[in-house]
């Protein structure tokens, strides 16, 4: 067993309240995290292999050799933390009945492999799992003020790619190239990596709304949808702007002016605890009625994070989902006319009390270059 130390967020053991808090509701001894970055949240641990179980007294950290020096200087200094080496981990909880008494132990049955499950019922007989799969991660989504500036210089990162690339893109080029430049100018600026595959596409291709970058040539004229984010300490950003190689048509500007309307009136709607269908349906609304809803292929936004995609999900379709106040989320309105040419625009907003705080900086016209 190894007892570590470092700056712990006071964030952290509020998250922990809430969690022991809704244990105790749902008449749970145990709490098995597999989830990741959940484990990243509380306890700090940037590794590929880990397991967390919180009971009402103790959390448990679990990980193997390969991180052994790793969690001296990583793991958050939390109240009744033990941390241990193994490889087998179900098997040395067995062993050193570290459950034991446990009746009730709840796990997130959304991540959990039919093969984990099967260790978890071979280690823990006699023990009732219960499914659980959000108990953790609702306390994950509001944002410690550490956490959101790390998001916000992981977007300010990104409003400087974006600058370059402005300077950077000329007719005759392949949408791959100028993904790998976009790469390795976020590098430059301290970037950790891409927070994920860039989007850039142009012309038809814009079409594609999660479109990869191919090998075809950006033409003049076209219309040009760039996708991408950056990553600080394990947070994400996440930007969309769209741009034009010289003047675009007056079909693309019309949809243009409907996708900037949905955008900023979804943003005057944010609030603490607005519910999520009904965030979307703001944007929605003014792009069906423009008479584009049938090009307008996906939710309003996602909590923002050490995932891209966290809770809440901004979407139409999660009807009892809400907006907490404290979390990071997208809102990324966008219009695709399939053979013709596509559009989305995105920013990164932190939902406080008195009122959305914008977190990107890029400008939002489509500017023409």
């Amino acid at each position: 067993m190894l007892r570590m130390k470092t700056t712990t967020p006071a964030i952290t053991a509020v998250r922990y309240k809430a969690i022991r808090a809704a244990m105790k509701t749902d008449n749970l001894d145990a709490y098995i995290v597999h989830h990741l970055p959940t484990i990243r949240y509380l306890t700090n641990f940037s590794g590929s292999n880990a397991l967390l179980v919180v009971t009402q007294r103790s959390v448990l950290f679990f990980t193997d050799d390969r991180y052994a020096e790793q969690i001296k200087t990583e793991l958050y200094q939390v109240d009744g933390l033990k941390a241990y080496i193994e490889r087998d981990i179900w098997k040395f909880i067995a062993d050193k009945k570290l459950l034991k008494g446990a009746v009730n132990v709840g796990f997130e049955s959304n991540v959990v492999s039919v093969d984990s499950a099967k260790a978890m019922r071979k280690a823990l007989p006699g023990v009732k799992l219960k499914a659980a799969p959000g108990l953790a991660r609702k306390t994950t989504m509001p944002k410690s003020a550490e956490e959101v500036a790390y998001i916000k210089k992981a977007a300010d990162i990104t409003a400087k790619v974006y600058e370059y690339v402005l300077g950077f893109v000329k007719p005759g080029m392949r949408e791959i190239d100028v993904a790998a430049e976009i790469t390795y100018q976020g590098r430059k600026l301290s970037s950790e990596g891409d927070a994920f595959e860039i989007i850039f596409v142009s012309g038809i291709h814009g079409a594609f709304v999660h479109g990869r970058a191919s090998h075809k040539k950006i033409r003049k004229g076209e219309v040009i949808t760039l996708d991408f984010g950056c990553r600080v300490n394990g947070f994400h950003s996440d930007q969309t702007r769209t741009f034009s190689l010289g003047k675009p048509s007056r079909e693309a500007l019309k949809a243009w002016s409907v996708v900037t309307e949905a955008h900023a009136r979804a943003i005057d709607a944010i609030k603490p605890n607005i519910n999520c269908a009904e965030l979307d349906l703001v944007a929605r609304n003014i792009i069906t009625n423009a008479g584009y809803g049938d090009y307008y292929k996906h939710s309003l936004g996602h909590g923002l994070g050490i995932e891209v995609h966290e809770a809440p999900a901004i979407s139409h379709r999660n009807t009892t989902g809400v907006v907490p106040e404290g979390c990071v989320i997208t809102i990324e309105p966008g219009i695709y006319i399939p053979d013709n040419f596509g559009m989305r625009l995105e920013d990164d907003m932190h939902v406080t009390s008195n009122g959305p705080v914008y977190l990107t900086s890029s400008p939002r016209e489509m500017i023409m270059v």
